[in-house]
């Protein structure tokens, strides 16, 4: 197979994961004019067929289990998850792994969790004051790592969950996204790399995750997630080794706190950007009464618009990769073996024929028309797609309901915030301050 059967595109292996960290909106907005929606990008872990057609994203999120591997492979991934992680689990490892773990994240499971969001939300608003400057991507990322340490680990303990909440920061700001593209800075170099604070942060973030499992092991069943693990068996009678869910924990816990935790930082950004959009919204979140549930939080229409469209804008994984085991065939190309392919969420979630106008804060738009699982995909697709999804959309529901009717809020500077790669997520650079004008019981 020739490169002839490829799309045109970018052939610097060095130069383009330059170019697309420092601002990748940018990046894609040239490329995408210049080679049109489907384009190949080479970089230090391979060549990379990058699309935003939603016909090509059709094709590659139905295909087969058994046609696609993981990219990046060997240790593109495993220094951050763990080798036990499902995100590098194929075939039959991968079903029964997704089958093991779904469960918590859908249906009844999720909504018991409801008051864990509510109480964690609460909990960290009484640490603020009038007048005080907050930096919203770390308050949601408290909220959020406190709600993963009480539904996934099961603590209780204000201490323990603080100390989880440290150690997970820590580890998630030293994920350097310059050791993702390239595999030579996964070394120590005498400690002038970042790869030795980020193993240092891992080490000790890995140190909780297995007493957790040892505590787990030794007390009575409870109804948080790492029971679930402990307790749970496979198809064929077998158990999760100590291993296996230390590695999937850490993935729980970096995967399932970071999509809420970005996703709340980036709504309160818009909505305070955007005053008729924040007045509508708390006219339908008002209409609800003094009490709630959270199903009926849950179920308002322009609050789901309002989180689809920030995901949209500024999605927090921005690529879903698929190694090709068999040739591709996507329009006029042909894409071998070995290659991966990749569905741009930026690249979709900007395209004009798909969202004119894409730069604007609009979320009328998820409410004039339902967009197809290929045009809208802020957690992937396919049999890969992200099993926390749910769980995610509606943490974010209930924490953003939280905020919105007990405080006032405006932006602490009027200055636009560009999204950063941070690890293998995006995220607004600099933060988001928010004054606190005025809290309510």
């Amino acid at each position: 197979m020739t490169d002839s059967s490829l799309p045109p595109g970018l052939r610097n292996k060095l130069l383009n994961p330059i170019f697309y960290l420092l601002d990748p909106y940018r990046f894609y907005e040239k490329v995408f004019a210049r080679y049109g929606d489907t384009f190949l990008f080479t970089g230090p872990n391979g060549p990379v067929v990058v699309t935003r057609d939603p016909e090509h994203a059709k094709v590659i999120f139905t295909l087969e289990s058994a046609q696609i591997g993981i990219f990046p492979t060997d240790a593109g991934t495993d220094f951050i998850v763990g080798k036990n992680s499902v995100l590098l689990m194929t075939d039959e490892p991968h079903r029964r792994e997704r089958k093991l773990l779904s469960p918590p994240f859908h249906g009844a499971r999720m909504r018991a969790y409801a008051q864990v969001m509510q109480q964690a939300t609460r909990a960290e608003m009484k640490s603020w004051s009038a007048g005080q400057v907050v930096d919203f991507q770390r308050a949601m990322q408290r909220i959020s790592l406190s709600v993963i340490a009480q539904a996934v680990f099961g603590l209780s303990d204000p201490e323990e969950v603080k100390r989880a909440q440290r150690f997970s920061a820590e580890y998630m700001d030293n994920l350097n996204p310059l050791m993702l593209f390239f595999p030579s800075l996964r070394k120590e170099y005498f400690g002038k790399s970042p790869f030795p604070k980020m193993q240092s942060a891992r080490r000790n973030l890995e140190q909780i995750l297995v007493e957790e499992i040892h505590r787990c092991r030794a007390r009575a069943p409870g109804e948080d997630i790492l029971s679930m693990m402990v307790s749970a068996r496979y198809d064929d009678g077998s158990m999760m080794s100590d291993e296996q869910i230390r590695d999937e924990l850490l993935t729980l816990m970096l995967a399932g706190h970071e999509t809420s935790a970005l996703g709340l930082a980036w709504l309160f950004y818009h909505l305070y950007h955007n005053p008729e959009t924040l007045v509508r919204l708390r006219q339908e979140l008002s209409a609800l009464g003094n009490s709630p549930d959270a199903e009926s939080i849950a179920q308002c229409r322009y609050l789901d618009a309002c989180i689809s469209e920030s995901l949209r804008m500024y999605p927090i994984v921005a690529e879903t990769f698929r190694k090709m085991r068999v040739p591709l065939q996507l329009g006029p190309y042909t894409v071998p073996p070995g290659h991966a392919v990749s569905v741009s969420a930026i690249g979709l979630h900007h395209n004009p024929a798909i969202y004119p106008q894409s730069m604007q804060f609009r979320p009328e738009r998820f409410l004039e028309r339902k967009f197809s699982p290929f045009e809208f995909v802020p957690f992937g697709g396919g049999t890969r797609r992200c099993i926390g999804a749910a769980f995610a959309q509606y943490e974010m529901k209930l924490v953003a309901y939280e905020i919105l009717r007990h405080c006032e809020l405006a932006p602490a500077n009027t200055r636009p915030i560009r999204p950063e790669m941070r690890g293998p997520t995006f995220g607004p650079k600099g933060g988001v301050p928010m004054k606190i004008l005025r809290l309510t019981e």
